[in-house]
């Protein structure tokens, strides 16, 4: 019964105060998903005229929020984090520069080591969930 709440309940981020490691895991999940689509999107319109390439910025958000450099936000607990919680990815887009002629701003090298990048960072990232989930069916079943 504890096992099945766990897992009901590992990855619900809503109405909660605190941000805890699956949460962050979680975050960091849908951020690097999202990011996989847009690398996507790009790559399939490398030849679109006037296609501006989109990226998504998270990391750096993140940090502040954890550092506390961004907003300074009352805790209510000492084990609170900032309001990590409240942080989530942005898409913004590469207007400032073309590739191409036709206005395209994607390119497609980068698109390529971005698009490597990301499924490293993913499969760290379901690692340490399983290890994590593996951690949490050792110690309640024993």
């Amino acid at each position: 019964m504890i096992l099945l709440y766990f897992y009901k309940n590992l990855f619900d981020v809503g109405g909660r105060e605190e941000v805890g490691t699956y949460d962050l895991l979680k975050m960091a999940l849908n951020v690097s998903a999202t990011r996989g689509n847009l690398i996507s999107s790009n790559i399939a319109n490398v030849n679109t005229p006037n296609y501006k390439a989109q990226r998504v910025e998270f990391e750096a958000d993140l940090k502040k929020a954890m550092d506390g450099s961004q907003l300074t936000l009352r805790t209510t607990n000492a084990n609170h984090l900032g309001g990590a919680n409240n942080i989530q990815p942005r898409i913004v887009e590469n207007s400032q520069n073309s590739v191409k002629e036709n206005g395209n701003s994607v390119d497609l090298d980068i698109e390529m080591v971005d698009q490597a990048t990301n499924g490293l960072y993913y499969q760290a990232l379901t690692a340490q969930v399983n290890g994590r989930l593996k951690m949490m069916n050792y110690v309640t079943s024993n």
